[in-house]
C-alpha cells in the first residue's frame, strides 16, 4: 500500500461519521411514532357519501349543460350567426366555471379544456392553445366561424369525455370540502383582474358561477353544519351576490368586466376574501383534513 492511498483511506474513515450524521439530518427516519397517513390513505366516512354521490351528479348535469351550449355555438357557427355564437359562448363558459375547480381535481381535464394564451411561450400562435378560450379568440377576436365551429366540436369530445370521467369516480370529502373555498381563491386570483375571459371581457358571469359552485357544495353539505354556521356562510354568499346582481341583465347575462366600479371590486374582494376564511372554519366544523405532511 502507497503512503498516498494510506492517508486517503484515514480521511475517508474520519469523514464518514459527520457524512452519516449530516444524512440523518437531512432524511429522518420514519417510523410509527412520527408517520402521518397520507391523504389517499384516509377514508371518506360513510356519512359522507350520499351527499358525494348527489353532488357528483349535478357535475354530470352541469356537463351536459356545458355541452349543450357547446352544440348552439356549432349550429350558429354553421349558419353564420356571429352574435348568437359569441352569447353561447359566454353561456357555455359560465356553464364550465361553475364546476371547473372540482374538475381540476380530474388530472389535465382543465388544462386541456380552459388553458389561456399566456400559459404558453407563443401565445395565441402556440400549436396547443386550444378549448374555450381558443374558441374565444376566435369568435370575439379572428371572427372565424369556421375556425370557431371546427373548435366548439373538439371542445365537445373533451366534455362528453369528462362527463364518463366524473361518473365513473368517487371524490373524497376532503377535495369536495377544499373546493368550496378554492372557488373563491380562483376569483380572488384571477377574475378580479379581468385575466380570464380577455377577449370577451365576460369575467362577472363567470365570477358569479364560481360563486355559485360554492355555494353548491355547501348547500351539499348542509347535513353535516351547524345551524350557526350556515347562517353565517348564507350571509356571506348573499352579500357577494348582492354586489353582482347590480351587473346582471336579462337571461342571467352579465355586464362587461369593465363597467366594474373600483369600489364594487374592493367591495367584491374583501367579501370574497372573508367569505374563503369562513369556508376554512367549516374544514374544521367537519374534522375534515385537508393538508398532510411529516411534523418537524
Amino acid at each position: 500500500m502507497t503512503r498516498r492511498l494510506f492517508h486517503t483511506l484515514c480521511l475517508c474513515a474520519l469523514l464518514l461519521p459527520s457524512l452519516s450524521q449530516a444524512h440523518g439530518l437531512l432524511a429522518p427516519i420514519i417510523d410509527d411514532s412520527n408517520a402521518v397517513a397520507a391523504k389517499g390513505d384516509i377514508p371518506t366516512p360513510q356519512k359522507y357519501h350520499a351527499a358525494i354521490q348527489a353532488y357528483q351528479q349535478q357535475i354530470v348535469t352541469q356537463l351536459k349543460t356545458t355541452q349543450q351550449y357547446l352544440d348552439a355555438i356549432v349550429a350558429a357557427c354553421r349558419n353564420k350567426q356571429l352574435a348568437q355564437a359569441q352569447l353561447d359562448y359566454i353561456r357555455a363558459h359560465q356553464s364550465y366555471e361553475q364546476i371547473r375547480i372540482i374538475v381540476r381535481l380530474f388530472g389535465n381535464a382543465d388544462e386541456n379544456i380552459n388553458s389561456r394564451a399566456d400559459y404558453y411561450l407563443q401565445g395565441i400562435n402556440d400549436p396547443a392553445f386550444s378549448g374555450f378560450h381558443r374558441l374565444e379568440y376566435d369568435l370575439f377576436v379572428l371572427k372565424d366561424m369556421q375556425q370557431a365551429q371546427a373548435e366548439a366540436a373538439n371542445l365537445q369530445y373533451e366534455i362528453i369525455d369528462l362527463q364518463k370521467r366524473v361518473a365513473a369516480d368517487e371524490l373524497d370529502i376532503a377535495k369536495i370540502v377544499q373546493s368550496a373555498a378554492d372557488f373563491l381563491e380562483m376569483i380572488l386570483q384571477t377574475k378580479l383582474a379581468g385575466k380570464e375571459n380577455q377577449y370577451s371581457h365576460s369575467d362577472l358571469a363567470d365570477i358569479q358561477a364560481n360563486v355559485a359552485g360554492s355555494a353548491q357544495i355547501v348547500q351539499y353539505l348542509t347535513p353535516f353544519i351547524s345551524t350557526q354556521q350556515r347562517m353565517s356562510l348564507d350571509s356571506g354568499y348573499q352579500q357577494i351576490f348582492a354586489v353582482l346582481q347590480h351587473y346582471q341583465l336579462p337571461n342571467n347575462q352579465f355586464q362587461s368586466f369593465s363597467q366594474l366600479s373600483q369600489t364594487d371590486h374592493d367591495r367584491l374582494y374583501s367579501l370574497l376574501s372573508l367569505q374563503s376564511s369562513r369556508l376554512a372554519q367549516l374544514r374544521a366544523q367537519l374534522g375534515v383534513k385537508v393538508y398532510y405532511k411529516y411534523p418537524h
